[in-house]
């Protein structure tokens, strides 16, 4: 498989078939994405992977955890997006509703959609990804580029994937299920499985132009276009 067709097969998987998978895959998947390069080669992060009773164990823990107790992760949580950063969130947010055909006032179903994440959308393994506080944001990076790598081996080995903020919300709860060394930081959660044929998996949010992307030459001016990924329309937003 072209890298070029794997990018464009990828999605965010929100719904998995409860299908098991092979560890033997699980594992290759992991392992292709380790060719990713980093600074220096320093690899700063850590990688745990669950599947079987142990992701059955942590499902559950970590939906008390969203039901009951407060977000708390190793990074901050965020909530005050800059344009057109902000516009392009609620998009995609208002259109996997859409998809799903929850309401805008509909929050109960807004709100048991969310606690899904938790779950792993039903995927019958999850990995969670740890950078090393030392390098600071260039951890973060090298651990970015790490996780692309492993969402495109996914898709050349037939599994879907879902990379997951949330899954960092409650750190405490991950480490009490694996051995994680000390000043290594949860980033994110990756569910894994096999996807399923649900509304929730047709739902591709619009991605920005390239032109909208490429910083002009100093002094002319120009402006941001946030596009909505509901109905495709456009609006013109100052530069910031």
């Amino acid at each position: 498989m072209r890298v070029s067709e794997a990018l464009r097969r990828r999605s965010s998987i929100r719904a998995f078939r409860p299908d098991p998978v092979d560890e033997a895959l699980l594992r290759r998947v992991l392992a292709t994405a380790l060719e990713s390069p980093s600074w220096a080669n320093t690899q700063p992060y850590r990688l745990a992977l669950a599947a079987g009773a142990r992701c059955e164990a942590l499902r559950r823990d970590l939906l008390e955890a969203a039901a009951s107790g407060v977000p708390c992760g190793d990074h901050p949580l965020l909530f005050d997006y800059p344009e057109p950063l902000r516009s392009r969130r609620r998009a995609a947010g208002l259109g996997l509703y859409a998809a799903l055909g929850i309401g805008r006032e509909d929050t109960a179903r807004r709100e048991a959609q969310y606690r899904r994440n938790f779950a792993f959308f039903d995927a019958p393994a999850v990995a969670f990804l740890f950078a090393h506080e030392a390098l600071g944001v260039y951890s973060v990076l090298d651990a970015g580029v790490f996780l692309q790598s492993l969402l495109l081996a996914a898709v050349e080995a037939g599994l879907g994937a879902c990379a997951q903020a949330s899954l960092a919300s409650h750190p405490d709860v991950v480490r009490r299920h694996f051995d994680v060394p000390p000043g290594y930081r949860l980033l994110c959660g990756i569910s894994l499985g096999y996807a399923a044929d649900d509304p929730a998996n047709g739902f591709r949010p619009v991605r920005a132009t390239l032109d909208e992307l490429l910083v002009g030459p100093a002094g002319e001016g120009r402006q941001v276009v946030a596009r909505s990924g509901v109905d495709g329309r456009t609006q013109a937003a100052p530069a910031e």
